[in-house]
């Protein structure tokens, strides 16, 4: 059982509900790295005209899936891989080469595969395929919490960031009963006793747990993260989001982590499909 498995039984049953059939507009190429026994499953979605233009370089674009969804997930039939791709094919966005890496469907990119995606997967990816030199990323929901760990961990590897509705929680396992009681009388209980215990079974220490914790790394910060970033979140989140989320945007401002926050009124948990975030992704990914 790894780190942050989030969601619940009952959870897990409506995302299997989600899992659409693939999009026959969008063409892909899968494969995996592996190393130390582990293995990071990827999925690279071409652009439309990317074999009838070989002269053309291409912005990546790293889609950190939620949980429940796997590296598929960017090219289920009506999601964001869809709407993407119309919105290119209408100019209205520039085209991307998509990469999809997943641990697992409830699995972050964080630990052995936060090093698979950063020293073999982007690199085989700008050997295989014609990549330019801009790379930014998208992640929602776990992907959100992957996309923010990689980035603040990483400065310099992606040139902006978006993250909805990220799985974050200022909490932990080591706190004390009373820093526990406070917690969740002031953003809610939702996912905390589950989230602690994934917590104690993965981190030895507290210390250990802080070398990936969005909330501990914004706070360890002495300097701009070194990329831009966006975090948006839905006010009717029926995850109990909102609050947690609102707290991180909070002690980014405490810790002048600049970055652009948007509040998705009267949106629950579905924050991907507003069109402000792939516009403000496609300013950022000119070379």
């Amino acid at each position: 059982m790894t780190a942050y498995r989030l969601i619940p039984l009952l959870l897990l049953a409506l995302l299997a509900g989600c899992r659409l059939p693939l999009s026959p507009d969008l063409k892909h190429e899968g494969a995996s790295v592996e190393d130390f026994n582990m293995e990071l499953e990827y999925q690279v979605w071409l652009p439309d005209g990317y074999h009838t233009e070989p002269e053309r370089t291409y912005p990546v674009l790293v889609w950190f899936h939620g949980g429940g969804e796997n590296e598929l997930g960017w090219g289920r039939q009506g999601r964001i891989g869809e709407i993407v791709n119309k919105r290119v094919r209408r100019n209205e966005l520039q085209p991307f080469i998509v990469v999809s890496p997943s641990a697992g469907a409830f699995t972050p990119i964080f630990r052995t595969y936060e090093r698979l995606l950063i020293d073999y997967l982007l690199p085989e990816v700008r050997k295989k395929y014609r990549a330019n030199d801009v790379t930014v990323a998208f992640g929602h929901s776990m992907g959100g919490l992957s996309a923010l760990m990689v980035a603040l961990r990483n400065p310099g590897l992606f040139k902006a960031v978006v993250a909805a509705s990220p799985f974050v929680f200022d909490t932990t396992p080591w706190d004390t009963p009373e820093q526990k009681q406070a917690y969740e009388e002031k953003y809610g209980d939702g996912f905390l006793q589950q989230y602690r215990y994934q917590i104690k079974t993965e981190f030895n220490t507290r210390e250990q747990y802080d070398q990936w914790a969005p909330f501990s790394l914004i706070r360890a910060m002495d300097g701009p993260p070194g990329f831009e970033l966006l975090l948006t979140v839905g006010e009717k989140d029926p995850l109990g989001l909102y609050s947690h989320v609102t707290h991180l945007h909070e002690v980014m401002l405490e810790h002048k982590l600049t970055h652009e926050w948007r509040v998705q009124n009267g949106v629950g948990h579905g924050t991907v499909e507003d069109p402000y975030l792939m516009d403000w992704l496609n300013e950022r990914a000119h070379e």
